[in-house]
């Protein structure tokens, strides 16, 4: 039976700590003990084919710390374990100067070059590994003002029977048994192959694979879901933000390719909800790329009992290349029985399907790829089994239908995240959708209670406008347009209400205090006073209120509220503070941007507004 954690994982027990020679061009650290390694290996039955190695070295910003070579800037060292079989390199704190790049290298080949761009949400990098037990890390570019980079951790690779050499093999080490997923038997399968992806996971305690699907959700907005297995991360520590979620890594048809496939990589997700008792995973992608393009969403079908037909999914077995598995006709049945796995978890009876393959197989690195049945919707994931090539193999796959409401909270099904809508149907098709990209905030008064009804206007060149409106706790969310870098947000509240709401001669009395010098407004009442825009207080300003007070005028220029993004500058008194304030991104993609706001009442010189 494949052990429950497919992880291949490298313990955190096994990390070796090196005193490191900051100028020194080749650092040396201590062989790893893999007698003591593979033991432990077999006694816990892990699937880990690294272990981590802790280090803590960054160049210094000082110029004498790097060397100039053809017009650049140039920092490298060179780490050797003996005995490693591959290298990869861990860098936080990234900040690589416009131009700056990093690469790994050996005689093997090279990872990169590596950019700003390539750092994930906590500006963390991983290089991937190479191959050997040398490896050297280089810098070029401008001379960094600031510290570029801080490398923290090494990975070494010590399992010769859980990791191959990409430059020997070109792509991973799947068994014989497996079918490439572009062969006869999945071309009616374009979309659901396209869904799926081999996810890179990165633990405090290693390094390991696991399969996934984008799947779909009511709304149908694209939100970029992943469905996975739940013990990819169950007992691990993980670093969600280096987590790769590969898609288009397949062969071109039937055949193995010549050389490997590049993937597109999406970088970065964050853990929506999980549960152990069907071993479900629910992800999502917070790569801002992600939106760029159009993707397949799988559907699903939650309902009970066993499922008849032909079963099929597609996986990434030992991080290989895409693969087709299929059951017989008799397709898959729910196992009345508890599972106890190797790792001790125990799942209980009726929680899992059994499945007999009658095409391909499954590995490591298979688990959380999901099981589609013939009218193509998602039923299961893959949780483990008993694998066997030659001969049958048995998968144990989560159902669907328990994963839907029976964890406890939010975090533990799968309904609050696939039914946004909250129509609760019991099936949903599949489909290409484009991922729809939002702004969302909260709009709240000085006192902090919420501004219910108010209207946040999101404008774009050359005339592009729309609207939207607070909901009883002051939050407002609503679709931008895709792939514009730059808008202007602004903002209304209560406008057809009462002009002298909150305002009175306790207002004059305030503004005539702090014009002879008797008292000091604080900076937001100023504003509130400054009801000419003049961006100063003046006697203007009282002749304007007192003719609002006697219904003899208006604020003219001035909104009876405004409503101005959480963080505007308020000192000095700026002019014209209710104009619509501009927005620019770096990635058009970013699925959610958040501006909150907060409201004033215009004349309210003393705060009484607030209290009303």
């Amino acid at each position: 039976m494949i052990p429950k954690n497919t992880l291949y994982v490298a313990l955190l027990v096994w990390l070796f700590t090196s005193v490191l020679t900051a100028q020194a061009d080749r650092i040396e650290l201590p062989a790893p003990d893999v007698l003591a390694l593979t033991r432990e290996d077999a006694r816990h039955e892990h699937n880990r084919f690294s272990a981590p190695v802790s280090l803590d070295l960054a160049p210094a910003s000082a110029p004498s710390t790097y060397t100039y070579e053809n017009g650049e800037w140039v920092w490298s060292r060179t780490f050797r374990i003996p005995h490693a079989l591959g290298l990869g390199l861990f860098a936080d704190e990234l900040a690589l100067p416009a131009g700056g790049r990093l690469l790994l290298s050996n005689r093997a080949g090279t990872r990169g070059p590596f950019t700003q761009a390539d750092a994930s949400s906590q500006n963390r990098l991983f290089t991937d590994f190479l191959p050997g037990e040398s490896v050297t890390i280089t810098y070029r570019g401008p001379l960094p003002e600031t510290t570029p980079f801080h490398l923290w951790r090494i990975d070494h690779i010590y399992r010769a029977d859980r990791w191959k050499n990409p430059y020997d093999k070109g792509f991973g080490d799947a068994n014989g048994c497996h079918v490439n997923a572009n062969c006869p038997e999945g071309a009616d399968w374009k979309d659901e192959k396209s869904g799926a992806a081999r996810i890179n996971l990165v633990v405090e305690e290693g390094v390991g694979f696991c399969s996934g699907n984008l799947v779909n959700n009511t709304a149908q907005d694209g939100r970029p879901y992943v469905l996975t297995g739940f013990h990819c991360m169950d007992g691990f520590t993980p670093i969600y933000d280096l987590w790769g979620i590969d898609f288009d890594y397949t062969s071109v048809d039937c055949d193995d390719p010549a050389t490997e496939p590049v993937p597109t990589r999406y970088l970065g997700v964050v853990f929506r909800a999980g549960l152990q008792a069907t071993d479900f995973m629910l992800l999502e992608i917070i790569d801002p790329s992600f939106s760029l393009e159009e993707h397949y969403f799988a559907g699903w079908d939650r309902s009970d009992g066993d499922v008849p037909g032909v079963i099929t999914h597609f996986a990434h077995p030992m991080g290989d290349i895409q693969k087709i598995g299929q059951s017989g006709p008799e397709g898959m049945t729910v196992l009345p029985t508890r599972i106890t796995w190797n790792s001790g978890v125990i799942t209980p009876p009726d929680h899992h399907f059994v499945m007999d393959y009658a095409l391909g197989d499954f590995e490591q690195g298979s688990s959380g790829s999901a099981f589609f049945d013939n009218e193509h919707r998602i039923r299961g994931q893959l949780n483990g089994g008993n694998s066997a090539c030659p001969g049958v193999s048995e998968a144990f796959l989560g159902r669907f239908h328990l994963s839907w409401d029976s964890g406890a909270a939010d975090s533990m099904r799968l309904q609050p995240w696939l039914d946004p809508l909250g129509t609760n149907p019991l099936t949903l098709d599949g489909a290409n959708l484009n991922t729809r990209t939002y702004l969302r905030g909260q709009v709240r008064r000085v006192d902090g209670s919420p501004a219910a009804g108010a209207t946040i206007t999101l404008q774009w060149a050359p005339d592009g406008m729309t609207e939207f409106t607070t909901d009883a706790e002051g939050f407002y969310r609503g679709e931008r347009p895709a792939g514009v870098e730059a808008f202007a947000v602004s903002g209304s509240y209560r406008a057809s209400e009462a002009l002298d709401e909150g305002v009175d001669v306790g207002d004059l009395i305030t503004i005539r205090r702090h014009i002879l010098g008797r008292d000091t407004m604080p900076p937001l009442r100023l504003l509130a006073g400054d009801v000419n825009n003049s961006g100063t207080i003046r006697v203007s300003d009282i002749t304007r209120i007192t003719r609002v007070i006697l219904a003899t005028g208006d604020w003219l220029t001035r909104p009876n509220w405004l409503v101005l993004p959480l963080g505007y500058p308020i000192t000095p008194t700026p002019v014209d503070p209710q104009a619509p304030i501009g927005i620019a991104l770096n990635n058009p993609g970013v699925l959610e941007v958040q501006v909150d706001f907060f409201v004033v009442k215009t004349g309210d010189a003393n705060g009484s507004a607030e209290n009303e």
